[in-house]
């Protein structure tokens, strides 16, 4: 039985691989910027800083369709108290800089969830000042490491 479940998993996370790339409508809860660098040059770019600055974490790093894409998990890291301030349920939404960064037609982007979206799945006066501190937290981290507006 773990012989085939394995050999299910290998060849599903290979069709994901090779499926085609469907474009969607972008919501409100996506930042979206083009990239100079590569993914993966963008993701080292954002290691590196997360590394020489205590007011973030690097929480998770992963390659995704058979690396062509970089998944990271950073948090700005004063947004933790407000979430915990909010209820512990609340938890379940860290860290709260859920990134992207891959290449689609030749150019390279990051998308990350807005941290907004905590406030609309848990609608909390506490999340709110915790949004309205990280989101320029963020968005000056992007400028400055990756040279995006």
């Amino acid at each position: 039985m773990k012989t085939f479940l394995k050999t299910l998993s290998v060849a599903a996370l290979a069709g994901l691989a090779s499926a085609p790339v469907a474009t969607a409508e972008v919501s409100e809860h996506f930042i979206i910027h083009a990239l100079e660098q590569t993914p993966q040059e963008a993701a080292t770019l954002i290691r590196d800083f997360v590394a020489m600055n205590d007011d973030w974490s690097l929480n998770g790093e992963f390659e995704m369709m058979g690396g062509a894409a970089v998944g990271m998990k950073i948090c700005f890291n004063a947004m933790r108290g407000y979430v915990a301030a909010a209820g512990l349920h609340n938890l379940a939404m860290m860290p709260c800089g859920n990134i992207a960064l891959y290449e689609e037609n030749g150019q390279s982007f990051l998308s990350m969830l807005d941290v907004g979206y905590l406030t609309t799945l848990s609608p909390n006066p506490e999340l709110e000042e915790g949004v309205a501190l990280a989101r320029p937290a963020y968005a000056e981290m992007f400028t400055e490491v990756l040279g995006v507006e």
